[in-house]
């Protein structure tokens, strides 16, 4: 999955999904059932004129939707007024050529003038009421596609605001403790900042899973300098793991930062934070975070509000970027707190 894509294409319909063809074609069968309807002023013949009329909307609409599937390639390349205007006349042409097959080989009946115009133009003129109708609802969707989007974008930024100043002010505070003592160590520690501020600091900033795992590297780093002995840490990373998905910046490393920040550090004596990723399969790949906490403690000095913030961001950020399909989990034990988040592999090309 590429988020740096352009987005054009989840703006049109992709008419090669099974569940688009199949919400055509109900539309077409009501289409076909209010023209019946409409042609009738009794039930007489009522089920002919259904079954014609279905038969002839139908055929339109699977060749509609085959023609449009083979060029969508060609379609999410046009600006959108282009690729809709592209759309209606498709419709229109494939209309009146089965509407002139129909009325010249199919329907010779006496009510047709020789040549079938007088129908033909009838089928148009409804197609052109249909076509018009459908593709104002695409424009109306694609619209509203667009405003959630940016509305999703301004919630992702503001979600990374309120993520950023943690991580900022404890690395400064860290530098400053270690430029007189410890030079090379403030030096790395500067470096790491640099990288995290450079995920960070971008507007809707999307790198792989393996860069960020390193920007977890760093982080951690960075905290061993602050806590000391008080930290420790176990990596367990699969070969499986997709670290070339590309994924939005930050998103594993608040995580391991909640663990570090309410958990271990809140300890007197630390405790070691325990970090395992791999994939379930080729359906999702996992990140689960195990680190000590405080418990009961923690809820009676209210550091859980804190916790429960910071996971709640990291829940809205994966709702933001995945939607259903990605979740964090949490479990909370007498002394020990895990935390997994699982979001969904990439086909390959996304």
């Amino acid at each position: 999955m590429n988020l740096d894509a352009p987005k054009a294409s989840a703006d049109l319909p992709d008419f090669c999904q099974p569940r688009a063809v199949f919400i055509l074609v109900l539309l077409g069968l009501l289409l076909a059932l209010l023209l019946a309807l409409a042609g009738r002023p009794d039930f007489s013949g009522f089920w002919f004129a259904l079954g014609l009329n279905a038969l002839m909307v139908e055929t339109v609409v699977l060749a509609s939707s085959l023609l449009l599937c083979a060029c969508r390639g060609f379609l999410v390349r046009l600006p959108p007024a282009a690729a809709f205007a592209t759309i209606f006349l498709v419709i229109q042409v494939l209309v009146v050529g089965f509407s002139w097959l129909a009325a010249r080989y199919f329907l010779p009946y006496d009510s047709l003038d020789p040549g079938g115009g007088e129908w033909i133009l009838r089928n148009l003129l409804i197609s052109l009421v249909a076509s018009l109708v459908f593709v104002r609802y695409l424009m109306l969707h694609r619209q509203w596609q667009v405003q959630v989007r940016a509305e999703a974008g301004a919630r992702l930024e503001a979600l990374q605001a309120r993520i950023r100043p943690h991580f900022l002010f404890n690395t400064l505070n860290t530098i400053a403790s270690l430029v007189r003592t410890r030079p090379n160590d403030a030096e790395q520690a500067v470096l790491d900042l640099a990288d995290l501020l450079r995920s960070g600091l971008r507007t809707n900033a999307t790198h792989t899973l393996g860069e960020e795992l390193e920007l977890v590297r760093g982080y951690l780093r960075i905290e061993s300098q602050r806590l000391g002995e008080r930290l420790g840490i176990d990596w367990h990373v699969d070969a499986e793991l997709p670290i070339s998905q590309t994924i939005p910046a930050l998103l594993v490393q608040p995580l391991v930062e909640n663990a570090v920040v309410h958990g271990i550090a809140r300890l007197p004596d630390g405790g070691r934070l325990e970090i395992s990723a791999g994939a379930r399969g080729k359906a999702a790949w996992f990140v689960r975070v195990k680190n000590p906490w405080p418990g009961a403690a923690e809820d009676a000095a209210g550091g859980a509000d804190g916790n429960r913030m910071a996971l709640a961001n990291i829940r809205q950020r994966l709702e933001l970027a995945f939607g259903g399909s990605a979740s964090l989990e949490t479990h909370a034990t007498g002394n020990d707190f895990t935390a997994e988040l699982r979001v969904p592999i990439a086909a390959p090309g996304d």
